[in-house]
């Protein structure tokens, strides 16, 4: 009687024997029963039996060969190989449309009408505008706060200090500094989202 694997053993020894293939992925409008195929030399009964645990999380699953797997990895390789080709020898001179673009920026040219520019002007001033409210809004939520959380918020947000630097400076813990900036984040947000 032989001993039975753990589960961590049977998956390095199944990840060594064996290699998953994920069908779906792999095969793109694949729409069968079976999400997995396994490339190993053991038989369907052989895996059940070494692997349980494992094999289980695969069920239901295609059983290849390892030179059908081999067949699939070339067959991988040479799609690969042929992508690149393709890829380094487009035409370069623009035979084919919108290929020069493609390789000289320096063609293409930007048409703006009286339309797009007004377009674009219109919403230029949008979010200068919403800026400006959203600045109003920031100075009103802080002008809120209590003078001891709004300034050690400042601290920490616009000089980068850490509780520790800010304690430090104020001669004060900085479990204190930590609480105080934690409610003044609170009511900062409370404030702004009721302006």
């Amino acid at each position: 009687m032989t001993k039975q694997l753990n589960i961590t053993e049977q998956e390095e020894l199944f990840s060594s024997e064996c290699k998953l293939i994920n069908l779906k992925y792999e095969y793109q409008g694949y729409n069968g029963m079976e999400k997995w195929a396994i490339v190993s030399e053991l038989s369907e009964k052989e895996l059940f039996e070494k692997y349980p645990d494992v094999i289980s999380r695969y069920t239901p699953f295609v059983l290849l060969s390892v030179e059908q797997g081999e067949v699939i990895a070339e067959a991988k390789r040479n799609d690969d190989k042929y992508e690149k080709r393709s890829f380094r020898t487009l035409d370069v001179y623009g035979y084919e449309d919108d290929i020069t673009e493609s390789f000289h920026k320096e063609l293409i040219t930007d048409f703006e009408g009286q339309f797009e520019l007004e377009e674009k002007a219109r919403l230029e001033r949008e979010a200068e505008q919403k800026r400006t409210c959203d600045i109003l809004k920031v100075r009103k939520a802080l002008s809120m706060l209590q003078p001891i959380q709004r300034q050690r918020l400042l601290k920490f947000i616009l000089e980068g200090k850490c509780y520790r630097q800010i304690a430090a400076e104020e001669g004060t813990y900085h479990s204190s500094v930590s609480k105080s900036i934690e409610a003044a984040i609170k009511n900062f947000k409370k404030f702004f989202e009721n302006l």
